[in-house]
């Protein structure tokens, strides 16, 4: 029982100190919080009323229960940010610190994103569409990649639908083009050796520091968009997409190699030229 009651009460300390900022609250004298939007393993993210530019920007704290741990990747977030600039990713700002905590301030994209598009408005895409889709968000990863940075996490949560344009966000798990993390960093992101099963397997090659776990990114991406629109028959075994979906042989073929191929294009650039051709002989087709 006096195990249950410190873990009790240890708890109770945690949730205090990581106990979020309320609206009306200002950061600084200057990010006067609007709302929260949501608090992850190691940070917290509101959307604030900048003072001095008059407009809403986004700022990420590091969770004090975290420690050394959560300012270290804020702090590498913000390093990336700062290499990178594309109107598809969004821009570091400021950088902040008031006592064991710090802020990340960035351009707030006012849109919401494609997990949310697709199982709450119910968008679906065809197969050129989705096509599209990639190609657009290739944009900012060949910037992200010719910086000399993978992004690592490209999924539906991390894209946000804004202006006409899918906008690419989150570099918390970002890193540079094979560089090994430390054991402490690892840990923290769920990047250990003891991964087991089929979940782990697609971690690990999507957390590869490589611009290929970015095609890889895409690959599931498209799988996902493709599926909204997926009808399932009442009863029947579940089988591969390459079976469920009707997809062009052209499309799959693409599709494998971002999946599968790690040395399949010697850059993103020669990948979007591939997609670029495949895009257009579809076009050609529906209109012969």
């Amino acid at each position: 029982m006096l195990t249950n009651i410190r873990a009790r009460w240890a708890q109770i300390i945690t949730d205090f100190r990581d106990y979020p900022l309320q609206p009306g609250k200002t950061w600084q004298g200057r990010y006067a919080v609007e709302r929260f939007l949501g608090m992850g393993s190691y940070g917290q993210a509101y959307v604030c009323h900048d003072k001095v530019s008059g407009k809403r920007v986004l700022m990420k704290c590091n969770k004090p229960s975290k420690g050394n741990t959560g300012l270290l990747l804020l702090r590498r977030e913000y390093r990336i940010m700062q290499a990178v600039s594309h109107p598809q990713i969004p821009r570091a700002l400021d950088y902040s610190k008031r006592g064991k905590q710090e802020a990340l301030i960035m351009e707030y994209i006012e849109g919401y994103n494609l997990e949310y598009a697709i199982y709450e408005r119910n968008l679906t895409f065809s197969a050129t569409n989705g096509l599209q889709l990639l190609k657009q968000l290739i944009q900012p990863l060949k910037q992200l990649h010719d910086a000399g940075y993978v992004h690592r996490d490209v999924r539906i949560p991390n894209v946000i639908l804004a202006g006409g344009l899918p906008h690419l966000i989150d570099l918390g798990l970002s890193c540079a083009v094979g560089e090994e993390l430390p054991q402490e960093l690892r840990d923290a992101l769920g990047e250990g050796s003891d991964l087991a099963g089929s979940a782990a397997a697609i971690k690990r090659r999507m957390r590869h520091p490589h611009p290929s776990s970015d095609w890889f990114g895409l690959g599931h991406l498209f799988l996902f968009v493709m599926y909204a629109g997926y009808e399932a028959v009442e009863g029947q075994v579940e089988r591969s997409w390459e079976e469920e979906l009707a997809l062009p042989a052209l499309v799959r073929d693409f599709l494998r190699k971002l999946l599968n191929d790690e040395s399949a294009w010697p850059s993103t650039e020669a990948c979007e030229r591939e997609l670029d051709e495949l895009i257009a002989t579809l076009e050609r087709e529906a209109w012969a």
